[in-house]
C-alpha cells in the first residue's frame, strides 16, 4: 500500500508539473545593434549577450511584465550553441528582442483575439506568414504583438513556431 501511495504522489507531481509549465520555444529577433542582452532578473543587471547576426533559438518560461526567464543557459543559432554565464540566478530576456513565427503556410487566415479563446472579438486578422513578439502564455494560447508594434493579441500556439531553422512541420 505504501509503494502504491508513493507511486502516486509521483505521479500526481509530475502531471502537476507539466499542467503548470508554461513555456515556449522562441528565437531571437532583434535588429538593434550587434548583441542582444540578457539579464540576471527583470530589466536587471545585463550579464550576457548573444549575437544577432543569426537568431538564437531557447526554451523560455515564466513571463513577468514584459520579460521571459530562459530555461537553462545553451543558446541555438544552427550553426553554433552557446552557453550563457554571468548569473547565479537566472537569465531574463525581454519580449520585444524575440519572435515566433506563424505556421499558417498555406495562407490560411490567422487572428489575434482580444482575449486567450476562439469566440473572443478579433483584433487582427491576416494570411500572410509573419513574425510575432511573444508577450504571454496562458494555457494553449500566446499573448503577441506584431514586429511593427500595431496589433496586441491573443492566438492559439498550434499556429506559432520558435525554430527559426525550419517551418516546424
Amino acid at each position: 500500500m505504501k509503494k502504491k501511495l508513493i507511486m502516486l504522489f509521483v505521479l500526481l507531481t509530475a502531471f502537476l508539473a507539466t499542467v503548470s509549465a508554461q513555456s515556449l520555444g522562441v528565437f531571437t529577433w532583434d535588429s538593434k545593434g550587434k548583441f542582444t542582452n540578457v539579464r540576471n532578473a527583470p530589466n536587471g543587471k545585463v550579464v550576457d549577450r548573444i549575437p544577432t547576426n543569426i537568431p538564437a533559438m531557447i526554451g523560455v518560461e515564466k513571463p513577468t511584465n514584459g520579460w521571459w526567464k530562459i530555461i537553462g543557459n545553451d543558446y541555438d543559432t544552427g550553426d553554433f550553441e552557446g552557453t550563457l554565464k554571468g548569473s547565479t540566478t537566472g537569465y531574463w530576456i525581454h519580449y520585444s528582442v524575440l519572435g515566433m513565427g506563424t505556421r499558417n503556410y498555406g495562407k490560411e487566415k490567422l487572428t489575434l483575439r482580444q482575449s486567450p479563446n476562439a469566440k473572443s472579438a478579433a483584433v487582427y486578422s491576416f494570411t500572410k506568414e509573419i513574425v510575432l513578439r511573444p508577450m504571454d502564455i496562458k494555457g494553449e494560447w500566446v499573448k503577441v504583438k506584431t514586429t511593427d508594434g500595431k496589433y496586441t493579441g491573443w492566438i492559439e500556439m498550434d499556429w506559432l513556431c520558435g525554430n527559426s531553422l525550419t517551418n516546424c512541420c
